[in-house]
């Protein structure tokens, strides 16, 4: 398994990236993007609600496994500080 982050957004509104193969996450990083992909990544799971405001960070998790590549998008209040740490490292 591959997970890709993608951030866009924010003040200056660039786009950073990381990714990390399933095996280099660390126990926090699973669980956490487990977390994502059971609240929000399933067939019929509802979508997150936007953050209001301007200037905030959007992030897209690109999920590639043997069964293809899933993408779910969250605003910046949803996504999990350990799955942050991916494109600010």
């Amino acid at each position: 398994m591959k997970l890709l982050v993608t951030r866009n957004g924010g003040l200056a509104g660039l786009k950073r990236r990381g990714e990390r193969d399933g095996a280099d996450l660390s126990p926090d990083q699973r669980a956490a993007l487990d977390k994502v992909v059971r609240d929000f990544g399933q067939p019929g799971s509802p979508a997150p609600p936007t953050d209001p405001g301007a200037d905030r960070f959007t992030y897209r998790l690109d999920i590639q496994d043997e069964g293809g590549t899933r993408s779910i998008s969250l605003p910046e209040s949803k996504m999990p500080m350990e799955l942050k740490s991916i494109v600010t490292q």
